[in-house]
């Protein structure tokens, strides 16, 4: 399915650059006739509109580059041309960004109806593009807000290149408030705890395993982490009522009972199969 295409990306970070290191491990046995990279940190010589004639183009730049990104696909797809000779006439457009619901309404707004927004639910607390490899996406699971017989290329390349598990069909919206849970509000409480400990009289050289695993994710990318809370801000606030109130819940259960409830709440860990995605990353 692959024969012949050209691959765009845009933006070498860890997500972009992983899936580069795969494509280019597997072009030759593929037929992919070109990857294009744009990335002023790797100094690559394409631009986005240089792109124009790839088959399929993936964004990823930080959120807010996206929706500048969009922009400038959508002028250059406004110039007068031929049909046949437009840029990104034919192109899949896709995306990998945290959040979904701003850039779907802003691909709408432009009238990208090749935009087909998604993301990967893969990564590292690492950044940049020397953080990156190819066997990032492996196992994992990646969000797409359409599935069509249009978006068989791409799905064909994330299920069979880059070896995802399963690609899920979640609407923008539902998918924003998805991820506050898995992921936003998870790293929210990794910067407040490290913050708090900060605060406490203590010492790092006596924190233990469970307070490095906490406050993990506080390592990662500053830039990402501050637009995620910017942007999907009313979703983690929902989320941290329910949160606190569970807190809140379980410090006031009485002794006696607090044996039976916490075994209870540790058998959800099965369904999310914990401790394989924490070896996993």
């Amino acid at each position: 399915m692959l024969q012949g295409k050209k691959i765009g990306i845009v933006g070498l970070g860890l997500i972009g650059g992983s899936i580069e290191k795969r494509l280019l491990e597997r072009q030759a046995e593929l037929g992919i006739s070109g990857i294009k990279t744009v990335s002023k940190s790797q100094k690559r010589e394409y631009s986005i509109q240089d792109l124009g004639d790839c088959d399929l183009v993936f964004l990823c730049s930080p959120q807010s580059k996206i929706i500048e990104d969009l922009d400038e696909i959508a002028k250059i797809i406004a110039k007068p041309e031929p049909n046949d000779k437009k840029p990104f006439a034919s192109s899949i457009i896709t995306d990998v960004a945290s959040t979904k619901a701003k850039i779907a309404q802003k691909a709408i707004d432009l009238g990208l109806t090749n935009f087909v927004p998604g993301h990967p639910m893969a990564g590292t607390e690492k950044e940049g593009y020397q953080a990156s490899f190819p066997e990032l996406f492996e196992g994992s699971k990646w969000v797409l807000t359409e599935k069509s017989e249009r978006t068989k290329i791409l799905e064909y390349l994330i299920r069979n290149v880059l070896k995802v598990a399963e690609t899920v069909l979640l609407d923008p919206v539902s998918h924003d408030k998805f991820v506050a849970s898995v992921s936003h509000l998870p790293m929210l409480l990794s910067f407040a705890l490290l913050d708090l400990l900060d605060k406490e009289d203590s010492t790092a050289d006596i924190v233990g395993p469970g307070f490095r695993g906490m406050t993990r994710l506080a390592q990662g990318n500053i830039e990402m982490s501050k637009e995620i809370l910017a942007i999907n801000r009313a979703n983690i606030k929902d989320l941290w009522r329910e949160y606190s109130k569970n807190i809140e819940t379980l410090l006031d259960t009485p002794a006696s009972l607090l044996g039976d409830e916490l075994s209870r709440i540790k058998k959800l860990s099965d369904k999310f199969d914990a401790k394989k995605e924490l070896e996993k990353v």
